[in-house]
C-alpha cells in the first residue's frame, strides 16, 4: 500500500539532517511493519504497540493508536488514517451504560470496552482531524460522523456522567498510572476530554453543547486539580477530591512527565500559539513544567546533557524517552518558546536515537528507528540488584543488561517525535481560515523544505512547498501551492 504523504527536511547541522532520517525512517518503520495494511486480513488497519515479538507486540494501545491517528492525518496519510479509524470503530464495544468507550488496549482481533478516557480522547481527536480533511462524501468521513454523533457515542457518555460528576474519572497510566488499580480524576485525562468536546464542536451541528461541557471540564480542572503551588496535581481520588499521597507519590507517578501533556496536547485542537487559546490554565501549565524542571536529578540531567528525565523515583531518575518523558518536555519547550532549551533537547534527542547512551542494549535493524526507553548513562552505574530492589514490580534488568522494552518503532515513541517535526515546522491550521505559520527552529538549524504538504482550507485540503530559511533578518518563509496558485488565508509569524 502506497500513498503520497508530506515530508519534512531540516538543515544546518548534524542534528538537523539526522532527526529528518530519523523521522522519515521511523514513519516508513510503522507503516510497515507495526500497522496491517493488507486489505484482505480481517484487521487491516490494526496498529501494534511493538514489533518482533517484543512487550505489547499483537497488541494496539488506544492512546499510541489516537496520537498515530492524528499524524496520519497531518502529514496526509489519509488513507491509512482511513484504516485506522475504521478499525477502531469495528472493535471499540459499548459499556455496561450503553456507549462506546475504549479500553485500555485490544488484542489483535478481540473487540472490547474499558475506561481509560485518554484513549478515547485523543481517538476522538484524531477522528475530527481526519473528519475534517476527507471529502464530503467518503465512506469513512460518514462513518465517523455516524459514530461521533450516536446516541451512544463517546460524545453521549461524557455528556452523560458530566450531569453527575464535576470531573471525568478514569482507568490506566493516566488515569491513577501505572502499578495503580481503579478510577481517578487525572488531569491529563480530563483535558483530553476538554479538548475532544472543543474538537467536536468544530464538526457539530450543535456546537454550543460540546463547548459547554468543555468549559465546565476546564473550571473544575482549575477548581479540584491545581495545587497550592499553582501546578496542576497528578490525579486526585473520585469519591474525596483530593490527592491519595500514596498514589501521586508513587514510583511510577512521582516526577511523572506525563503531566506535561496537559500542554502539548492541548496544541492537537487548539494550535501552535498559545497566546491566542481561549483558555486560562496556561500559566498552570508553565508553573508544572518549572516544578518538574526544580527536581535536582532533573536540572542536573538536563544541564549535562540536554535531556529531560521522565520520573524522579522511577530508574533512580535517569530514565527517559520520546514520548511521555523528553518528548512532551520539549513540546512544552516550544509552544512557550523556550528555544535554547528546545534547541538542546532537540540536539540530544537525535544524537541518542542515532547512538544509544552507555547502558543501552538495542535489537533494531535501522540505526535511525526511534525507541522506547533512553536510559541516561548514569543508570548503567548501578548494580543489577540495586535496580531490582528498587523496581520490583517494572523490572529494567534483563540478561544482564538494561532491558529494551518495547524497543525500537514502539508507536507512541514514533507519533511524538513526528508530532515535534511539525511543530518546528510550524504549519498551524488548527484555523482553516486563517492558517499560519510559525518556524520553530532551533538556534543552529538553518531551514526546512516541507513539500506536498496538506494545508486545511475553507476550501478543504491543498497541498503545498513550504520552504524556511533563517537569515540575517529573520525567518524567509515561501509559501507556494503545488498547482501553481497561492494558498488562501496563509500568514507567517514574524520572528
Amino acid at each position: 500500500m502506497s500513498e503520497k504523504s508530506g515530508q519534512i527536511k531540516f538543515f544546518g547541522c548534524e542534528s538537523a539532517e539526522l532527526f529528518t532520517r530519523q523521522v522519515t525512517a521511523s514513519f516508513h518503520g510503522v507503516l510497515t511493519r507495526n500497522m496491517v495494511t493488507d486489505l484482505s486480513d480481517p484487521m487491516v488497519g490494526f496498529a501494534s504497540a511493538s514489533i518482533d515479538g517484543r512487550p505489547w507486540t499483537g497488541t494496539m494501545w488506544t492512546r499510541d493508536a489516537g496520537v498515530f491517528l492524528r499524524e496520519l492525518a497531518q502529514w496526509g496519510y489519509f488513507e491509512h488514517a482511513c484504516l485506522l479509524a475504521d478499525n477502531l470503530i469495528t472493535l471499540v464495544q459499548q459499556n455496561d451504560a450503553g456507549y462506546y468507550a475504549f479500553p485500555e488496549r485490544f488484542d489483535r482481533g478481540m473487540p472490547g470496552s474499558g475506561t481509560e478516557l485518554d484513549g478515547t480522547g485523543a481517538i476522538v481527536i484524531g477522528m475530527v482531524l481526519l473528519y475534517e480533511r476527507l471529502p464530503e462524501a467518503h465512506l469513512t468521513r460518514n462513518r465517523i460522523r455516524s459514530f461521533l454523533f450516536s446516541p451512544a457515542s463517546p460524545l453521549a457518555y461524557f455528556e452523560n456522567r458530566l450531569e453527575h460528576e464535576p470531573l471525568l474519572s478514569g482507568s490506566g497510566e493516566f488515569g491513577g498510572g501505572v502499578g495503580t488499580h481503579g478510577e481517578f480524576y487525572n488531569v491529563v485525562q480530563n483535558n483530553l476530554v476538554r479538548l475532544a468536546c472543543l474538537a467536536v464542536a468544530r464538526v457539530a451541528p450543535d456546537p454550543e453543547r460540546y463547548r459547554r461541557l468543555a468549559e465546565k471540564l476546564s473550571e473544575n480542572m482549575h477548581r479540584y486539580l491545581r495545587d497550592d503551588n499553582g501546578a496542576w496535581i497528578w490525579c486526585i481520588d473520585a469519591s474525596t477530591l483530593q490527592a491519595d499521597p500514596r498514589v501521586v507519590n508513587s514510583i511510577a507517578n512521582k516526577g511523572f512527565g506525563g503531566l506535561n501533556a496537559v500542554l502539548s496536547m492541548s496544541c492537537d485542537v487548539q494550535g501552535f500559539e498559545p497566546a491566542t487559546w481561549r483558555w486560562n490554565d496556561l500559566e498552570v501549565c508553565q508553573k508544572t513544567f518549572d516544578t518538574l524542571l526544580a527536581f535536582l536529578v532533573r536540572r542536573a540531567m538536563f544541564d549535562k546533557y540536554g535531556a529531560w528525565t521522565q520520573f524522579d523515583d522511577f530508574g533512580f531518575g535517569y530514565f527517559t524517552g520520546p514520548s511521555y518523558g523528553h518528548g512532551y518536555a520539549l513540546q512544552n519547550m516550544l509552544l512557550t518558546d523556550r528555544m535554547e532549551m528546545a534547541g538542546r533537547a532537540l540536539d540530544w534527542l537525535a544524537q541518542a536515537t542515532h547512538t544509544p547512551p552507555r547502558g543501552n542494549v538495542l535489537n533494531r535493524d535501522n540505526e535511525d528507528y526511534f525507541y522506547e526507553r533512553y536510559y541516561l548513562p548514569e543508570l548503567s552505574d548501578y548494580t543489577e540488584e540495586q535496580v531490582k530492589a528498587k523496581h520490583p514490580f517494572f523490572p529494567l534488568h534483563v540478561d544482564g543488561h538494561l532491558d529494551e522494552g518495547c524497543g525500537a518503532l514502539n508507536l507512541v515513541c514514533v507519533a511524538e517525535p513526528l508530532k515535534i517535526a511539525r511543530m518546528v515546522v510550524g504549519i498551524d491550521d488548527s484555523s482553516p481560515a486563517a492558517v499560519r505559520i510559525i518556524p520553530r527552529l532551533p538556534a543552529t538549524w538553518t531551514g526546512y523544505d516541507a513539500t506536498h504538504w496538506p494545508i486545511l482550507t475553507p476550501d478543504g485540503v491543498k497541498y503545498a512547498d513550504i520552504h524556511c530559511r533563517r537569515t540575517t533578518h529573520g525567518m524567509q518563509v515561501d509559501v507556494r501551492g503545488e498547482d501553481g496558485k497561492a494558498v488562501p488565508n496563509v500568514s507567517v509569524k514574524e520572528s
